[in-house]
């Protein structure tokens, strides 16, 4: 009997990741700090707590199987590429004759998939490019989640913050804004955090991208449920409807 991985047990765990970095930026350090966040929650989910027989055997004669997680990090993507995480479904586990957990050695094309990325990220735009493109082709959904933690001190009104406002813009913001993606598969959630302002009232703390309207909308971050309403609201997001409405400002236009 196959086990069915449910979607919204998985928004669940990025979207309790995703809070709990927003509230603790402190909590990582570079993007492998975040895929163990992410991991360990993900690991809570029911399915996802037990190992699943493969028909790779235990030795010469033996009647017994290896078994194999559905969950894996840095897994191979094909043509020299790594996943940051993926979830297989238990009937594809059950069909791995490859050591290097494949089949046919060929590698399993995720349920799901996750690429990860953050303020150290080299060339976000690129890098979202490439991500998309090892997400394609995932089952059930492909998460994008770019974290960037603005480490400035600066307050507003000053001329460094004023350079540090359009660095994050040309480097993390415009990446998010140009990229047109539009395989309905792949969810993008970007979150701006500028937690260190050397100042007394500190707004905007908290940015999240919305894909609907292109634009990043603050959040207070003491609040989990106007967290969590953002983040599912990216996560749910179906990219068909900028299409949409895109079409429709030109038909007016003619």
């Amino acid at each position: 009997m196959n086990c069915t991985i449910n979607k919204d047990d998985i928004d669940n765990a990025i979207v309790k990741t995703c809070i709990e970095i927003i509230q603790e930026p402190l909590l990582y350090f570079s993007e492998a700090d975040i895929q163990q966040l992410l991991t360990e929650e993900l690991k809570k989910i029911e399915v996802l707590k037990k190992p699943y027989p493969t028909l790779i055997h235990k030795g010469k004669n033996s009647k017994g199987f290896y078994k194999a997680s559905l969950l894996h990090r840095e897994y191979g993507g094909g043509d020299g590429t790594r996943i940051d995480i993926v979830i297989f479904s238990d009937n594809d586990v059950k069909q791995i004759d490859d050591l290097n957990l494949k089949i046919g050695n060929i590698y399993i094309t995720p349920e799901f998939a996750f690429e990860l990325g953050t303020e150290k990220t080299i060339n976000i735009g690129k890098h979202l490019e490439n991500d998309i493109k090892k997400l394609n082709n995932v089952k059930n959904t492909g998460y994008i989640i770019h974290i960037y933690k603005d480490t400035t001190k600066s307050p507003t009104g000053t001329k460094k913050r004023d350079n540090t406002v359009e660095k994050i813009k040309n480097a993390f913001k415009n990446a998010f804004e140009k990229n047109k993606c539009t395989n309905d598969k792949i969810k993008k959630l970007a979150i701006l955090l500028s937690p260190f302002k050397d100042q007394t009232l500190t707004k905007g703390k908290c940015e999240i991208f919305n894909g609907s309207n292109c634009k990043w909308e603050k959040v207070n971050v003491a609040y989990d449920d106007n967290l969590r309403d953002k983040i599912i609201d990216q996560l749910k997001y179906i990219k068909k409807t900028i299409i949409n409405k895109e079409s429709n400002e030109a038909n007016r236009r003619k």
